[in-house]
Parts: C-alpha cells; sequence; structure tokens
C-alpha cells in the first residue's frame, strides 16, 4: 500500500481508538476483512456479511498478528478502533486511501458482461499503462473497497468493477471509488427481482454519475435504448450514431470475433479473442478507454489480442471425442441468450445444457420460458434443462418443438445420466447461474471425453 498512517484511518472513518498512542505513527500494510489475510502491520475490519459477523473473527486475526482492530462494540483487548458501523467506516477509509491518487480511475457497471469488459479494458490499457483492476468479481460494496486497498504508486490506470441487486449500492460505492470516467455496458434484467422494472435498473446502475470526478467522461453503449440517452455520453457500439463504432464484423465461431473500430477518420482491424458478438462489444468499450487515456488504435488492437477469458466465461475445450463452452460463472437472460447465439453457429450436434437464472424475481418462470423457446427457435438439437426454475424451460422448449428437450430437477440426476446423453463431435454449451454450480457438469464433461 502507499503509506497510510494508522492516525489517518482513524481520522478517516472517525473511529474512537484505544490502544497505545505509538501505533498511530506507524504505517498500515495492508487491509483486510478475513482474518487468515492478516498480518502483522495491518488493519482488521470486522463486518457483518450475510452469513458470518467478522467480530467472531477477531481473535483469529490477532493470532495472525493484525495490528489493529476496527470494530462496532468495545473489546477487552487493545488496539482497537470503535464506530457504529463497520461498513460505513471501511467506505470511509477507501474515500480516504483513494484520494491519496491522482491517477485516473474507471468506474465500470452494467446487467451483464461486467467482469469480462472490466478484464479486456485492462488489458488493453496494460498496453501502455500500468493498471490496477478489480480481481475477479470483487464487486460488491466489500469487494470494491477492498479493490481501493490495492492501489499502489506505481499503478498509472485503476478499473473498478461495481454490482449491485439492490437500490443504493453504486452510489455508495462510487461515493468513494469516485470515478473519473464512468462506463455502462448495457441495461439488462439481471437482479430485476429487487429493481422491479427495466427503468428501475437503469436508475440503479446511474446512481455512479453524481460521484464523477469534475472533467470527467460517461461511456456507453450507444446501441442500448436506455443508456444512448445518457446527456454527453461518448457512445460505442454497431450503430451508426455510436461515435466508436465497430464495422465488418466477422464472426470466427470458436476462434474469437473480427472488427473494425472506427474513431472518426482513423480505423483499425481488430481481433478479439472471445466468442459472440457481445465481446465486439466489450472490445468498443474498451477502445473508448482507449481513446481517452490518449492510446492510439494500433496499441489498443494490441492490448485487445492479449485479453484471455477468465475460468467459466465461454471458456472452449476442443477435445477428441466432442467441444465443451464453459460459461457457467454466471447467467441471466441477455447473457443465456448471447450465450446460445454462438452455440448455434457451431457445427456439429449442438448441445446446450442450462441451469437456473437467480434473482428473477415473479418474472423468473416467463423469463426461463424465453429461453427455452429462443433454445428451440435456434434449432439447438439437445436442451438439457437442470433445476426447478428450468422446468418452465423446459416446458417452453418441448411446446416449440417437441422431442429436443430433456429435464432433470438436480445436476446429480443430469450427471448420472450424461453419458448417454452426449456424442461423438458434439458442441455442448453449459450455462447457468453461479448457484447451480454446474462447473461439476463440465468436470464431468472433460473427465468423460479422457475417459
Amino acid at each position: 500500500m502507499k503509506t497510510y498512517l494508522f492516525s489517518e484511518i482513524a481520522s478517516a472513518c472517525g473511529g474512537a481508538y484505544y490502544g497505545d498512542p505509538a501505533l498511530l505513527n506507524q504505517a498500515v500494510s495492508g487491509i483486510v476483512i478475513n482474518s487468515e489475510l492478516a498480518k502483522p502491520g495491518s488493519l482488521f475490519i470486522a463486518i457483518h456479511g450475510e452469513k458470518h459477523d467478522g467480530h467472531t473473527f477477531i481473535p483469529a486475526a490477532r493470532e495472525k498478528g493484525a495490528s489493529l482492530i476496527l470494530c462496532d462494540h468495545a473489546l477487552e483487548n487493545e488496539p482497537y478502533l470503535l464506530v457504529p458501523d463497520t461498513l460505513k467506516a471501511m467506505h470511509a477509509i477507501a474515500k480516504s486511501y483513494r484520494n491519496k491518487f491522482t491517477i485516473p480511475v474507471i468506474g465500470l457497471t452494467g446487467s451483464a458482461g461486467k467482469t469480462s469488459t472490466k478484464d479486456i479494458v485492462a488489458s488493453t490499457l496494460s498496453e501502455k499503462f500500468n493498471v490496477m483492476k478489480t480481481q475477479g468479481n470483487l464487486n460488491n460494496e466489500t469487494g470494491a473497497a477492498l479493490t481501493i486497498f490495492t492501489l499502489e504508486d506505481a499503478h498509472e490506470v485503476a478499473v473498478v468493477e461495481m454490482g449491485t441487486n439492490h437500490f443504493g449500492e453504486i452510489g455508495r460505492i462510487a461515493a468513494f471509488v469516485q470515478p473519473d470516467y464512468c462506463l455502462f455496458t448495457n441495461i439488462g434484467l439481471a437482479h430485476i427481482e429487487n429493481f422491479g422494472t427495466r427503468e428501475g435498473i437503469f436508475r440503479g446502475k446511474t446512481e455512479m454519475l453524481p460521484y464523477m470526478r469534475a472533467g470527467g467522461r460517461i461511456i456507453a453503449n450507444g446501441d442500448d435504448c436506455m443508456l444512448c440517452g445518457i446527456p454527453g455520453a461518448l457512445l460505442y457500439g454497431l450503430g451508426e450514431s455510436c461515435a466508436v463504432r465497430g464495422t465488418q464484423v466477422e464472426d470466427l465461431i470458436l476462434r474469437g470475433m473480427r472488427f473494425t473500430a472506427n474513431d472518426g477518420e482513423k480505423h483499425c482491424r481488430m481481433h478479439v479473442p472471445a466468442l459472440g458478438v457481445h465481446s465486439v462489444y466489450n472490445a468498443l468499450a474498451a477502445v473508448s478507454c482507449g481513446l481517452l487515456l490518449g492510446m492510439e488504435l494500433s496499441e489498443i488492437a494490441a492490448g485487445i489480442e492479449t485479453y484471455q477469458p477468465l475460468h467459466g466465461r465461454m471458456n472452449v475445450h476442443e477435445l477428441p471425442r466432442y467441444t465443451v463452452i464453459d460459461d457457467t460463472y454466471n447467467a441471466n437472460p441477455t447473457s443465456m441468450k448471447a450465450s446460445l447465439d454462438v452455440l448455434v453457429k457451431c457445427s456439429g450436434r449442438r448441445v446446450a445444457i442450462l441451469g437456473d437464472m437467480r434473482e428473477l424475481g415473479v418474472s423468473a418462470p416467463q423469463m426461463h420460458e424465453d429461453i427455452g423457446r429462443y433454445a428451440a427457435s435456434l434449432g439447438i438439437e439437445r436442451i438439457l434443462c437442470v433445476g426447478k426454475e428450468s422446468l418452465h424451460m423446459f416446458r417452453a422448449a418441448k411446446e416449440m418443438s417437441a422431442d429436443c428437450a430433456d429435464y432433470f430437477e438436480t445436476q446429480d440426476a443430469l450427471l448420472s445420466d450424461l453419458p448417454k446423453l452426449v456424442r461423438e463431435g458434439d458442441v455442448i454449451l453449459v450455462k447457468a447461474s453461479r448457484g447451480m454450480y454446474l462447473e461439476k457438469t463440465v468436470e464431468q464433461l472433460l473427465a468423460l471425453a479422457n475417459g
């Protein structure tokens, strides 16, 4: 970490300090919420989580060597910093630490493709800059704060992903991230259970805007009917109204996508090693960021070429017996259709193993039906539906094509039948929400192919 004194931490969060005053003049070595990661010189923040109360892990954090504890009640042992609300205190500390840096910070959000876009943006900018980015999808109120704490003096740009499933979350995150650039990927239906409508999702995502720093810029998907209306935004996309526009899109199926990036009179052919036209949108977001930060199109193209999808995000396993597309990391109606669009272009018998999509609320039955109908309408030869909600998907697919679908209430039921469901030459897509754990299905498919 950049030099950050314990006294600065206490001042930032307004906490009452109990302990040896000499500690306040020392610099913190790291800020953690996981007691296993505590070490000498670190601050352990006890957070009330959904499953665990961090206060119960204070003794473990001390055993690991944590120098200071941030908590919401008095402790028997010093030193500790007492605050009314440890999460709010964490946000205040993150804001204070962020203010030590003058580098450009890109705040990124959207309904689908956030993490992939973040990674493509970071890969692109790394061609010219030393980039700090959100690791994995640590994009919630604690994850984004922990991301800020990883900033170092050597960093020249930061890319911070922001996620939400309730009103107010993006605003609370943006208040300490204070982005110089606000990037919006799309407004879809993910987490509609808590936002009510797509308009509600738009309001939730754009809570970032009041916290954009003076002189900042907005970057938005110009082909999204809601985002395209944000005043002053630099629009990217495939449509003619987009300032950063992709043309001559070439689908290389399992080898990624090629397209021409256009910035006014400047043009450059680019290859993004990721599947589907949605990857072109992610790359165009990266082109937009690169241009605003002074990069040449050739530099941007070189950076995009280095992108590697994360595990579980449209990873292609070309095996002697069949091909597996592992997209098990997460799912919502938008990303589910995008993945099916990739599958239908593949040669061979197309098999879609599709599981439940979570957090869709009362709209869940209809949205699963829509996916079932969509998959069947594409002519996907086998649609294997897994999970209680996916019964709606199965029934809708069967209505479209009587013999195209099978249903499994549990993944275990699917796994027991899997050897007889797949064939030589199949191309198999596996996709569901994270909570379905369909990576187990991918593991079995890989084992069957190598067995």
